[in-house]
């Protein structure tokens, strides 16, 4: 046992006991190793979630829904995957069926004015996309443009560039994480940057 972290008021001793074995104790029902997963991975995987989605209230719910998910299909973790990789995988999965449900509504609502930390940070994250910054921060009302036409894109073309461009994955993670081939990212982060250009007739 080497850290201790504190989650609604409780401390969690956080052990040097590998995911897989995580996993392995999670099949067996065991609660305080699926408290400890969720420490390790609950940050990471609400940032992914928030900026793939853009809303902070909506990441919240989508990061529990992963996590159920996780606990119910723990027996089917393959040990010939990391760990990492597979938990990324349900938490895209769970962001592409919540787009599915939500297609005929806006994505995302961010406020330009708004105290949201959160918000704040992922429309940075938008701003780094492209080289012309000082054009997005002179005119900000762009950031809301951005935002709306990363939502817009196709499932795997979001995917590889939020993953890629904005998570700053190596190719051969978001391959993995895809399940395609590295070309196949390279490919899609190219596209997704030209239908961002065109949606919004900006430098992305």
């Amino acid at each position: 046992m080497h850290l201790d972290r504190e989650k609604e008021g409780q401390m969690i001793l956080i052990s040097e006991k590998t995911d897989t074995q995580l996993l392995n104790e999670i099949v067996n029902k065991d609660h305080e190793a699926f408290s400890e997963l969720m420490v390790r991975y609950k940050g990471p995987l609400y940032r992914f979630i928030l900026r793939y989605i853009g809303s902070p209230s909506e990441a919240e719910d989508l990061l529990q829904d992963t996590f159920t998910k996780i606990y119910l299909k723990a027996s089917k973790y393959d040990p010939e995957w990391k760990v990492s990789t597979w938990v990324y995988r349900i938490a895209l999965n769970t962001c592409r069926d919540y787009g599915r449900k939500q297609k005929l509504r806006r994505f995302v609502s961010i406020d330009i004015n708004s105290d949201d930390d959160e918000s704040t940070q992922y429309i940075s994250e938008l701003v780094d996309l492209g080289p012309n910054v000082e054009h997005i921060v002179i005119h900000r009302q762009n950031f809301r443009r951005v935002a709306e036409a990363i939502e817009k894109l196709p499932h795997k073309m979001r995917s590889a560039l939020v993953l890629y461009s904005i998570e700053g994955r190596s190719q051969i993670e978001c391959s993995e994480l895809l399940g395609i081939s590295q070309k196949g990212v390279e490919m899609l982060v190219y596209r997704a940057r030209n239908k961002l250009r065109k949606m919004t007739d900006m430098e992305i």
